[in-house]
C-alpha cells in the first residue's frame, strides 16, 4: 500500500509539471482547441455527405457510422492523454533518455507513461463525445446499467489496444533505432479502421484486423454488439465484453515486448 501511495505521488507530480508546461504557451493550447474540432467534425461531415447522397455503408446508416466513429475518437482521446509517450519512443532510445529513468528506483514503463501526461489531448475527446452522444440519441442507444458498464469496458479495451499497438512498435526502436515512420503508418491505420466498419474491406484485411491484430475489437466489433448487426465470421454476441479481455491481453504482450526491448538498450554515446 505504501508503494501504490508513492507510484500515484510521483504520477501526480508527473502530472501537474506537465500541466504546467503545456500551459506555458496559451497561444498553442488556442489553436489545439481549433484544429482538432475541425478535423474530427469534417470527418463524420463527409461520411454524412457520402451515405446521404449515395448509399449506406455495407447495412450500416449515417447514424450508425456516428457511433462507430464517437465511440474510436474516445478511445483516441484517452489514449493521446495518458500514452502518448509511447509514440516517441525512438527519439528517447537515440537521445539516451531511458538511462534517466533506468538510474530512479522505480519502474521503466511506469516513468515513460506517467512522465508526460498529455492535457491538451483531452481537446480530442471533446469532438468524441459530441459525435457519440449525437449517434446515441440518433439510434436509440440504452442507456441502461448494464449498457453503461459495457460502455465503459468498451473504452478501457479500446484504450488498451490502442497502447499496446504503440508500446509493441515502440519497444521496437530498441532493436532499430528509428520507427517514426512505422508509428505514423500506425496511426493512419487506426484511424481508417477504427472508424469505419471492417466490413467494407476485403476477407483477408477483416481476417487481419480480427484475429492477428484485433483493432476491429476497438469499435467495430463492439458497436456491432451495441447496435445488433451483423458480424463476419460469425463472431458470437457480447463482443463488448471481448474488448477489454482483448485488450488485456494485447497489453499484457506488449509489456513483455517492451521488456524484452529493453535488455537491448543501449545508452547514446558522447
Amino acid at each position: 500500500m505504501a508503494e501504490m501511495k508513492h507510484y500515484g505521488s510521483v504520477a501526480y507530480c508527473f502530472a501537474r509539471l506537465a500541466i504546467q508546461r503545456q500551459l506555458e504557451y496559451p497561444l498553442f493550447l488556442v489553436s489545439w482547441f481549433l484544429m482538432i474540432p475541425i478535423q474530427y467534425f469534417s470527418g463524420i461531415w463527409m461520411i454524412q455527405i457520402i451515405v446521404e447522397r449515395f448509399q449506406a455503408l455495407k447495412g450500416w446508416e449515417f447514424p450508425e457510422l456516428a457511433f462507430i466513429y464517437g465511440l474510436a475518437l474516445l478511445s483516441h482521446g484517452l489514449l493521446v492523454v495518458f500514452f502518448i509517450n509511447t509514440w516517441h519512443m525512438d527519439h528517447m532510445v537515440i537521445e539516451g533518455l531511458f538511462d534517466r529513468l533506468l538510474l530512479r528506483p522505480m519502474s521503466v514503463f511506469f516513468q515513460l507513461v506517467a512522465s508526460y501526461v498529455n492535457f491538451i489531448g483531452l481537446v480530442d475527446l471533446i469532438p468524441g463525445i459530441i459525435i457519440f452522444l449525437y449517434a446515441c440519441n440518433a439510434v436509440g442507444f440504452d442507456w441502461t446499467f448494464i449498457n453503461i458498464c459495457k460502455l465503459i469496458s468498451v473504452i478501457i479495451g479500446g484504450v488498451l489496444l490502442r497502447a499496446a499497438l504503440f508500446i509493441a512498435l515502440g519497444s521496437i526502436s530498441f532493436w532499430t533505432k528509428r520507427n517514426s515512420s512505422t508509428v505514423s503508418f500506425a496511426l493512419t491505420i487506426l484511424d481508417r479502421v477504427t472508424m469505419y466498419p471492417i466490413t467494407l474491406y476485403p476477407y483477408l484485411v477483416q481476417v487481419l484486423f480480427t484475429f492477428i491484430l484485433p483493432i476491429g475489437f476497438i469499435s467495430f466489433y463492439p458497436a456491432a454488439d451495441f447496435l445488433q448487426q451483423d458480424a463476419p465470421f460469425h463472431l458470437p454476441l457480447n463482443m463488448a465484453i471481448w474488448s477489454p479481455l482483448i485488450g488485456i491481453l494485447c497489453f499484457s504482450l506488449s509489456l513483455l515486448v517492451f521488456k524484452l526491448g529493453m535488455k537491448h538498450y543501449e545508452s547514446s554515446g558522447s
